[in-house]
C-alpha cells in the first residue's frame, strides 16, 4: 500500500544545508545604522527561515545582504527558539518579484555540500 504524500510548495523547495554560523545581515529599513546578525537555517526562492539575538517585529521591512547582493524582505513571523533565553527563530519573505534568496546564498558559498559531511555531522569552513 503506498501512500501519497501531499506536496507542499511552500515548505518541499526549502533548502537546509547551512552551518552554524551568524553569517549573514539585516538591516531594519526605520532605524539607520542598526545591523542584525542572524544565522540562516533554511531557504527557499523567497524566503529565508533564521536565528538571531533579538525579538523582531513581524511585518518590519529589512534590507538582507547576501554577498553582493540586497534584497527587500518584511519579516513573517518570530518566536523564541526551544525556550532559550536570547534566541529568536524568525523567517522572512522577498518583497521584491525579481531575486532569488537561495540562488544568492548559492552563489556566496553559504551552502554546504555532500561532501561538506562526516557521518551526518557539518564540517566548519573557514573563508
Amino acid at each position: 500500500m503506498t501512500q501519497d504524500r501531499k506536496i507542499d510548495k511552500r515548505t518541499d523547495s526549502r533548502d537546509d544545508r547551512f552551518g552554524s554560523d551568524f553569517s549573514l545581515k539585516l538591516y531594519p529599513v526605520d532605524q539607520v545604522g542598526k545591523v542584525i546578525p542572524v544565522r540562516p537555517m533554511d531557504v527557499s526562492k523567497r524566503g529565508l527561515g533564521f536565528l538571531c539575538r533579538e525579538s523582531l517585529r513581524i511585518g518590519s521591512l529589512h534590507t538582507l545582504v547576501i554577498g553582493e547582493h540586497r534584497f527587500r524582505v518584511e519579516l513573517a513571523y518570530c518566536s523564541t527558539h526551544l525556550g532559550i533565553d536570547g534566541l529568536y527563530r524568525c523567517g522572512l519573505f522577498l518583497r521584491d518579484a525579481d531575486g532569488s534568496l537561495h540562488h544568492a546564498c548559492e552563489k556566496q558559498g553559504l551552502l554546504t555540500t555532500e561532501s561538506d559531511f562526516i557521518q551526518g555531522l557539518p564540517i566548519k569552513r573557514h573563508a
